[in-house]
């Protein structure tokens, strides 16, 4: 049971602790960061879109109508096998190589990447498998970086001192799969896990939040980053259709993600919004 909100400062990266699966990718080449790949770090105007519920042909689907690339998936169900998903259009400043993947093993992940010589933006786990995002490593997408299935204590290990959190999912109980890159730009950052939802509306001062997730006992998990001026503000909606409706009214915003999660028996969807005009 996670009770204690824990805050991580990082800057190098270091072995894990035993019992911590880690990858560490290195960029072959320091380029101007964010890259086209970075959209939670990103408030240019773009199209977007957003889907509950979904399968993978569904996905697919949505993905090529729209000419899109996915940017954020999470696994609503598992049997069968759902998805929240979020895309932005796959043109101008969000214009990158992507490849996604479902029902993987984490050899099979690290397979992949290595293949695509990519890293990844967005990581689930649902059962003993996975559902990842990525991104080529290359270019301006090309970053230092790293994932881990471990648990809370094993987050500041995957961590060290030189390295940030921009993703973190709960799969169980004291279970997390996180991704974190190389902070060289030197940004105040932040990551809290098993807090409550009232504590989401001004992590660390007013930072942009980048990722949240529900734990079973329903706490949440955030990572988040200073900028200038501050983005990526927490809100939630009584409805998937409010919530678009919401960041549809000038100005306009973007979702990040889409989580729905359970409050008092009543499922409500929870997202942080960027500018997104």
């Amino acid at each position: 049971m996670m009770t204690t909100p824990m805050r991580r400062m990082a800057r190098l990266l270091v072995a894990a602790a035993a019992g911590v699966a880690l990858l560490v990718g290195m960029a072959g080449t320091a380029n101007a960061y964010p890259g086209a790949g970075d959209d939670r770090m990103t408030s240019t105007p773009t199209s977007w879109w957003t889907y509950q519920n979904v399968d993978a042909t569904q996905v697919g689907n949505y993905v090529n109508m729209n000419g899109a690339r996915i940017t954020d998936l999470r696994v609503v169900d598992s049997s069968p096998l759902r998805f929240s998903v979020t895309m932005v259009k796959n043109t101008g400043s969000y214009a990158s190589g992507w490849w996604w993947y479902y029902g993987v093993s984490m050899s099979q992940v690290t397979n992949y990447l290595s293949q695509n010589n990519a890293r990844l933006i967005s990581a689930v786990r649902y059962g003993s498998v996975y559902a990842v995002v990525m991104v080529p490593n290359t270019g301006t997408n090309a970053k230092a970086w790293g994932w881990c299935d471990t648990d809370f204590n094993g987050i500041g290990a995957c961590l060290g001192t030189t390295s940030r959190l921009t993703n973190i999912e709960a799969y169980a109980s004291n279970r997390f799969v996180v991704i974190f890159v190389n902070n060289n730009e030197g940004l105040g950052w932040c990551w809290y896990a098993g807090i409550s939802r009232a504590s989401l509306n001004n992590v660390c001062g007013g930072q942009s939040v980048l990722d949240v997730s529900q734990n079973p006992d329903g706490t949440f998990n955030v990572a988040s980053v200073a900028q200038s001026p501050a983005d990526g503000r927490v809100k939630d909606f009584t409805t998937p259709t409010d919530l678009v409706n919401y960041a549809l009214l000038a100005p306009q915003d973007r979702p990040l993600f889409v989580t729905p999660y359970v409050t008092g028996g009543t499922t409500r969807w929870l997202t942080s919004f960027r500018h997104n005009s």
